[in-house]
């Protein structure tokens, strides 16, 4: 039987399926939903829109302090500062500029303090590159979902030709391999499995059947 209101963890590369499974786990169990690459993209935006730089450390580090984050309808709308920019996050300039955000450690420092602010009371979905590892260490769950480079790069193609952006399947594939490269070997919280997380590989499941297995380990908790 499943003990009320867990805190569940997941970790796992761009475009393994995580976000959608995270989402729609916390829709069929009723919990909140916390995206912490929103909240990356976010700030990412916020650095854009005030004229930051990556060499401006300093000043990023102060608009990391002083935003808020906070997501609604179950992770679909985040808020940055209490405007919804939900719709501006998802572009190739912010997949572009996100790791020079994402790299700095007093950055990162802060916005796990927002997502432990978010996740302080349990019944909440968690998912992330560092959730399982340094965010939530001692979550009820982890879960680390993966499926291949090749697979990856497919869904996120997909993805960005459904929204009209431009762009080739082999571009995709490049950006995924670099981004993994970076996430990987980031001296700050870098992407690792967990040693207690489940593993999934999403490669050949479709989405209906990952949320199946993930959420029988849930009810089996």
């Amino acid at each position: 039987m499943m003990k009320e209101r867990l805190t569940i963890a997941m970790d796992g590369p761009a475009g393994s399926g995580k976000s959608t499974i995270a989402q729609r786990l916390a829709e069929r169990l009723d919990y909140l939903y916390l995206n912490s690459g929103s909240m990356y993209r976010a700030m990412t935006l916020l650095s854009i829109q005030e004229g930051g730089t990556p060499t401006n450390v300093s000043m990023l580090i102060e608009l990391a302090k002083n935003c808020r984050i906070d997501f609604l309808d179950n992770g679909k709308i985040t808020l940055l500062n209490g405007e919804d920019v939900s719709a501006a996050l998802r572009t190739p300039e912010i997949d572009r500029a996100i790791i020079n955000i994402a790299k700095v450690p007093e950055i990162r420092h802060e916005m796990v303090k927002q997502q432990r602010r978010i996740g302080e009371s349990g019944g909440i979905i968690v998912e992330g590159r560092d959730v399982t590892t340094v965010v939530f260490p001692d979550a009820d769950l982890k879960f680390y979902i993966n499926a291949s480079v090749e697979e990856r790069a497919k869904r996120r193609y997909a993805e960005q030709k459904a929204k009209g952006i431009e762009t080739t399947l082999e571009q995709v594939e490049k950006e995924i391999r670099s981004r993994d490269q970076m996430d990987e070997s980031r001296e700050h919280s870098p992407l690792r499995t967990a040693e207690d997380a489940i593993i999934v590989d999403t490669t050949s499941m479709t989405i209906n059947q990952a949320v199946d297995f993930v959420l029988n380990r849930v009810e089996e908790s």
